[in-house]
């Protein structure tokens, strides 16, 4: 395989292990809200839910959401620590701390890992104050967690940096486009009035 190729293949399995992330992400906020007989649609970047759910309900479904996130990430890194010869581990895990990645992101820019309530409502859900950071703290220690394992395993040397500079810009590019494509696709469908 040519270094095009090889470069060409670790955008694409990077990019596609965010997509899947965030997906699954969408998905956990829906299995709460099927088990309990409410009709609920996940997409790629959003998830779809019926009105009539209770407030504790929508605490069950947006840590549902936190959970996949959670669980994407941990399975991710123990794949990665466990998995000493395939090519393109590191382009996994990176994929995989994206979603703490930005939750951290926007902590950082505008005190809060998600917007909407989605973090206040999984924090009361698991018992934490409603109005507290707590995930936002958990989601900052997973993302550094994942980057320290990475550093410890990989031994990058500073040549990186610009590769991570161009990956944190087309990630940003990325993420954003896919939130903004799946609204236009799917807010007509599950939203029409």
């Amino acid at each position: 395989m040519t270094k095009n190729k090889i470069e060409f293949k670790i955008w694409t399995i990077y990019f596609a292990t965010i997509f899947f992330s965030v997906y699954v992400h969408e998905f956990g906020h829906c299995i709460p809200a099927w088990i309990h007989g409410y009709w609920a649609v996940p997409t790629p970047a959003k998830e779809y839910i019926s009105n009539a759910v209770s407030m504790d309900m929508k605490q069950n479904i947006s840590l549902g959401g936190i959970i996949g996130s959670i669980l994407v990430l941990l399975i991710v890194v123990f794949l990665y620590l466990i998995n000493k010869t395939y090519r393109f581990n590191s382009a996994i895990l990176a994929g995989a701390i994206v979603t703490p990645g930005m939750y951290t992101f926007r902590f950082l820019l505008i005190g809060r890992g998600h917007d909407a309530t989605e973090f206040q409502e999984a924090q009361s859900a698991l018992g934490f104050r409603y109005s507290g950071h707590s995930l936002d703290w958990i989601f900052l220690i997973l993302f550094v967690s994942g980057i320290v394992i990475w550093i410890i395993k990989s031994k990058p040397n500073y040549k990186i940096i610009g590769k991570l500079s161009i990956g944190f810009v087309l990630t940003l590019i990325f993420v954003i486009g896919l939130q903004v494509i799946n609204n236009a696709i799917f807010d007509p469908i599950f939203l029409a009035k």
